[in-house]
């Protein structure tokens, strides 16, 4: 499946989307609008002047119409605002307003260590940041969803009848399913989703405030008094129109979810090749007596996020509000030999699980170029942009399985993090280290650079295939850390990198990919929206960007001319020129990346086609020119999955 064409035409149905709710406000404002006008009219007596009554249409003043109007439109809008700037910090929010746990460090439970390893086998297969998982610890049902703005702040979050009731295959489906509604970009509409029915609900939430004050205002005045009507009359005019506007607001969130429901089913099924997976999940709610209820009390605000039907709607509205399809319709898609009857699940013992991690033994670090991958076949993966498949997990979980046991843990602890990046950019110079590590000393928090002289040897005798791994393994960790360590880390890795008076490639990259992710949590950046829908505009950017990679990854001139045409053929656009060394620099490369980020997601896996062929005209791909490719993904906001370590 071609998860970029899936981000594209998810755009197409947000702008579809944009359309119906900008319909949805309009007649919400024009009605109320109405209402308003006819409440002021009426409520009052110079509706009628001396003898003669005059209509409502002949007293309609369009001017006192635009003020409300204008009025009623800032209401929605300031709700939708003040409600989206609430989910600012991204999945983390989202998660712990459904009251979710973080799951950090090496936790204990088998179940959850199981969830932790499949997270991060699925993480490195697409090419994405390791996300933060969370488990709902009060929730039976089985479910799960996936939340945040982008892959730099996005989070997994499961319930306990999750883990407790799913083998591996059918917790690896559920997890691969949320992985599609990362890649295919669907977490940032759901939170403006989120702001949008809020912002509607706003006029509902006003008008419930005047019912109440109007029934307090009619109890304390006089009998003869009836000084709170109006506002009860008023009050109970905007409640009606509030909840009318949720309740068409509500139909479209539903329309939507559920045609990516079945996308995220099918990249499943692609990614793992193990369709029972998925399907033995759904035939598991199906057969499960808590299905997949969330009974979270802000659970219906989060229905379209869900991996299954979360809510039960009251006087057979499921099927109207449903934001998921049928589950028997989902599962004959993935399964379409299914006899109709579901699961009964049966709890999984912790010792299964210890048994069953277990089996998956570690693979030796020679498995890492296995299969003889075709150099031709990856890039035209890539430019596909196919979703990940069964291939690219196994490649990741030969990485996994290749990283050192010390090393794989102490990466899932905050002051261990910190610790294996700075002793990855530490130099090999004795003189450098030395003043590197006198400045962890004197700077860094306490405890962290005693870890990052005890793990440096393990570090540096890393193969150079791992070294991106292991900071993928790092980054739920990084995001751990209070705004203050972040700036003191980020301050740290850039003073490391520049003391030897130079920035390498690997360096760059590793820098980019670490920040960028981690300015998305810490510094409320977002991924761009993708609206350039053409490369000559970009000409200039392209050519840097192909002129870094050539230069930086072969050693003379006419090696470096010779991949840059490479690159160039792929994009097939005419007259590109490298540009002479001395402009190739971190920053002018950067600032082209930036430009590069708005194109639109069909363009950029033909772009990142262009640079595997640039690195790769020499028939392999090394440590290095992968490292730079996964800088250029992230940058580029454009996954991409791992690549093997020998391209012929």
């Amino acid at each position: 499946m071609d998860f970029f064409a899936a981000q594209d035409d998810a755009r197409r149905k947000t702008r579809w989307l944009i359309v119906l709710f900008v319909l949805a406000i309009l007649s919400l404002v024009v009605l109320t609008n109405l209402f308003i006008m006819l409440f002021a009219e009426y409520s009052t007596d110079y509706y009628v002047q001396g003898h003669t009554p005059t209509t409502f249409w002949e007293r309609f003043d369009w001017e006192r119409f635009f003020w409300i109007g204008l009025g009623v439109t800032a209401v929605i809008l300031l709700g939708s605002f003040i409600r989206t700037l609430s989910l600012r910090g991204g999945g983390r929010v989202v998660a712990e307003m459904m009251g979710a746990r973080l799951v950090s460090g090496n936790p204990r439970d088998p179940l959850e260590r199981r969830l932790l390893n499949v997270v991060e086998e699925m993480a490195i297969a697409s090419g994405t940041p390791v996300p933060q998982v969370y488990v709902m610890d009060q929730e039976e049902g089985i479910n799960a969803f996936a939340a945040g703005f982008g892959t730099g702040d996005a989070v997994i979050a499961v319930t306990r009848g999750t883990l407790e009731k799913l083998n591996r295959a059918e917790l690896q489906g559920v997890v691969a399913h949320e992985f599609s509604h990362i890649v295919n970009g669907d977490m940032r509409l759901n939170i403006r989703l989120i702001g949008i029915l809020f912002g509607i609900l706003m006029v509902a939430l006003i008008g419930r405030l005047l019912l109440r004050w109007g029934a307090i205002a009619s109890h304390s005045r006089s009998r003869d008094s009836n000084g709170g009507v109006p506002l009860v009359v008023l009050g109970l005019g905007l409640l009606v129109l509030g909840y009318v506007g949720v309740f068409f607001g509500n139909l479209i969130k539903a329309s939507v979810s559920r045609q990516r429901e079945y996308l995220a089913d099918a990249s499943a099924v692609q990614f793992t090749r193990e369709p029972q997976g998925i399907a033995g999940a759904l035939k598991k709610i199906g057969g499960d007596a808590q299905g997949s209820l969330i009974r979270h009390p802000d659970a219906e605000e989060l229905s379209h996020t869900y991996f299954s039907e979360g809510i039960h709607y009251l006087f057979g509205l499921n099927g109207l509000f449903a934001t998921h399809p049928p589950l028997e319709k989902r599962i004959l898609r993935v399964d379409p030999g299914w006899d109709g009857e579901f699961i009964v699940p049966r709890p999984v013992s912790p010792a299964e699980v210890e048994r069953e991690e277990e089996k998956r033994h570690r693979l030796p670090l020679e498995g890492l170029a296995a299969g003889g991958v075709v150099l031709t076949s990856v890039l035209d993966s890539m430019e596909r942009g196919s979703t990940p498949d069964v291939a690219n997990l196994e490649q990741a979980e030969r990485l996994l399985h290749a990283i050192p046991a010390e090393l794989e843990e102490v990466a899932h602890e905050p002051h261990g993090a910190r610790a294996l990046v700075y002793a990855l950019v530490l130099d090999r110079e004795h003189g450098v280290l030395a003043q590197q590590l006198e400045h962890l000393r004197r700077h860094a928090d306490t405890g962290v650079a005693e870890l990052t002289e005890r793990y440096l040897e393990p570090v540096q005798r890393l193969a150079p295939e791992l070294r991106m791994t292991l900071v993928d393994l790092a980054m739920p960790a990084l995001r751990q850390l209070s705004p203050a360590q972040y700036r003191l880390f980020r301050g740290n890795l850039a003073t490391l990198v520049k003391m030897d008076g130079r920035i390498t490639a690997f360096e760059w990259a590793l820098q980019k990919i670490v920040l960028h992710n981690l300015e998305m949590e810490f510094e409320g950046k977002k991924p761009p929206l993708g609206r350039l829908g053409r490369y000559p505009p970009l000409r200039r950017e392209i050519e840097t960007m192909l002129g870094y990679l050539a230069h930086h990854t072969h050693e003379s001139r006419m090696e470096a001319l010779h991949a840059f045409q490479a690159g160039a053929e792929v994009l097939e656009l005419e007259g590109l020129q490298m540009p002479p060394g001395e402009e190739l620099t971190p920053d002018s490369l950067e600032q082209s990346l930036d430009r590069l980020a708005h194109l639109k997601p069909l363009l950029k896996p033909k772009l990142l086609k262009a640079c595997a062929a640039c690195v790769a005209s020499d028939g392999r791909i090394t440590a290095l020119e992968r490292e730079l490719l996964r800088a250029f993904s992230a940058l580029l906001d454009c996954p991409l999955p791992p690549l093997p370590a020998e391209a012929v």
